[in-house]
């Protein structure tokens, strides 16, 4: 089956430090679903790529503010 690739960019306030943004990319590709997890330190952005058939889009943002930060979706689509 092949996979359905998705992808989100969030803006996320108040990371301080490279080890907080290693620390979000380490949850999130440890859950089901999230192939992809890179922050960008230096923009405040925060890129997952996950597959929709095994996670939807709502529970990857549920999963993300979980994570302590203010955030909000820049954009969302393949």
């Amino acid at each position: 089956m092949a996979e359905n690739i998705q992808q989100i960019i969030f803006e996320v306030e108040g990371i301080v430090c490279t080890g907080c943004a290693l620390d979000m990319e380490t949850v999130m590709l440890n859950t089901d679903g999230i192939e992809e997890a890179s922050v960008n330190f230096a923009d405040g952005t925060f890129t997952i790529r996950y597959d929709a058939d095994e996670i939807d889009a709502r529970k990857v943002f549920e999963k993300v503010k979980k994570l302590g930060f203010k955030t909000k979706i820049l954009s969302d689509g393949q």
